[in-house]
């Protein structure tokens, strides 16, 4: 992609309250990838969800998913460090484990599976069988193909899915990339079986790095993230189509999410100089990675960190 690029933009009404007044809270760039463009984060001024405003088209945001997006990654079992693979594979049998302490097995539904690595971890366990939703054909593929998986590809409300089928739905990292969240979460609602449960992470409104690093925060992801609900909004939009809150937790790395922060604020404020990298360099070390874990997990454990899982079950229709 190129400056040059014709991406189509559009400005729409909050998804959750239709209002279309709003105030500009911030402009940034896509600090993640360096793709061109310049993004506005909008707070509602009738509800105060914030939502990017104008943002890409449906049509236009493909072109902000190269296939070098992270979501996108290969196979655990084909990395080629064996502390990335047990790191990446600790991060996945966390979330199982999280989903069991409320079903322990059935049919559940990864919507955003991308190369389908959380829904391997589900089937290896022999208590699931499981389906994906991915719209990238290219990672679609790459989870039939290498791990023999079952994705549908498109969006969730195009691949026309049964009515009650699901025990377990979930939406990793995936509500804020949508156009329209309410009516995927309706969905959702329509997949589930009475007293299913619905498993979704989202930016942490509440974590401390969103609150010292403001712009530069990782959360933000313009121009990918759309909307930014904080955990009332959530529970409010969730009770609106019939899924009733359960609790928060934060299950997914604090530490990788601070470092992505960290770079983002340090190249800012000199893109190109030699202490920026030796900074990030030592940062990412494994002996301060150790070193981190007491103020992280505590972080973790009061629910601080950047990256917040949601636990909420379907209400009996």
């Amino acid at each position: 992609m190129n400056d040059a690029i014709a991406v189509g933009f559009e400005s729409v009404p909050c998804d959750y309250c239709g209002s279309a007044a709003a105030h500009r809270v911030f402009q940034g760039p896509d600090r993640l990838l360096g793709l061109p463009g310049v993004f506005t984060v909008v707070r509602c001024a009738q509800c105060g969800l914030l939502r990017q405003d104008p943002r890409p088209t449906a049509e236009s945001i493909g072109l902000y998913y190269p296939s070098s997006y992270e979501p996108y990654s290969a196979a655990i079992d084909d990395e080629r460090s064996r502390l990335t693979r047990a790191s990446r594979r600790y991060g996945m049998t966390k979330r199982r484990r999280a989903i069991e302490r409320l079903v322990r097995s059935g049919q559940l539904l990864d919507v955003g599976s991308a190369t389908g690595n959380f829904l391997h971890e589900m089937k290896r366990s022999g208590n699931w069988e499981v389906e994906g939703v991915e719209p990238n054909l290219e990672a679609a593929t790459h989870a039939e193909e290498r791990l023999g998986l079952t994705v549908h590809r498109g969006d969730l409300c195009a691949v026309s899915l049964p009515t009650a089928r699901y025990d377990v739905v979930t939406m990793w990292n995936v509500i804020e990339h949508l156009h329209a969240p309410m009516v995927n979460l309706r969905e959702v609602a329509r997949l589930l079986k009475d007293n299913g449960v619905f498993v979704f992470s989202i930016p942490n409104l509440r974590s401390w790095e969103a609150r010292r690093f403001g712009p530069y925060w990782m959360g933000w992801e313009l121009p990918r993230h759309l909307y930014y609900p904080s955990q009332e909004a959530m529970a409010a939009m969730l009770d609106e189509v019939g899924l009733e809150m359960l609790h928060w937790d934060c299950l997914l790395g604090a530490y990788p999410s601070f470092l992505l922060t960290l770079r983002f604020r340090l190249q800012a404020l000199a893109p190109d100089a030699w202490w920026v990298r030796a900074i990030l360099a030592l940062c990412g070390s494994a002996p301060m990675q150790v070193a981190a874990i007491p103020v992280f997990g505590l972080l973790t454990r009061v629910r601080k960190a950047s990256l917040i899982t949601g636990f909420a079950r379907r209400r009996n229709r």
